[in-house]
């Protein structure tokens, strides 16, 4: 039995409609950057620093982790694939719109820093465009739609990214 999707008062569908699943953007940006690597492998850090980019992973996945739990605690869906049901304009979101897409942008630099590889690294710019040019885009039109105007004041006071 197939499930029946919610829809806004307009007939539209209860969710921003997304291509892919965000994180997948990122994922595929390090596989790709992964074979880049190997095609032509070039370094980025002092070897014996893996460190650096070991903690700027922990740092981005904490983050993510507190922002997962942020929406737990408001109890709308941290997936924006699925229904969102309140805006959430505080903490990080009071500084950045997108701060999950702004932690697994600095998770791929980790991972880059890490592994040292420059192509992951150089592949955080596409995931990143993608990531503004068509996910968030959907989203905040299904965003504008679904709250209206206290969604656009919102949006008026913080940025998209930084």
């Amino acid at each position: 039995m197939a499930r029946e999707e919610r829809q806004l008062p307009d007939g539209s569908l209860d969710h921003p409609n997304l291509p892919i699943k965000p994180p997948f953007v990122f994922l595929i940006a390090m596989v790709v950057g992964a074979i880049g690597h190997w095609l032509v492998p070039r370094t980025i850090r002092p070897e014996g620093m893996a460190w650096i980019g070991q903690g700027v992973l922990l740092a981005a996945l904490l983050g993510i982790a507190w922002l997962v739990w942020t929406f737990r605690r408001h109890r709308t869906a941290v997936e924006p694939w699925k229904a969102t049901k309140v805006i959430i304009d505080h903490g990080l979101y009071a500084r950045s719109r997108n701060p999950i897409y702004l932690g697994f942008a600095l998770a791929q630099i980790g991972v880059a820093l890490w592994a040292n590889q420059l192509a992951i690294l150089i592949m955080v710019l596409p995931a990143v465009v993608f990531t503004d040019r068509v996910i968030i885009r959907r989203e905040e039109a299904y965003l504008t739609k679904k709250f209206g105007a206290p969604y656009e004041a919102y949006c008026t006071k913080v940025r998209r990214w930084l």
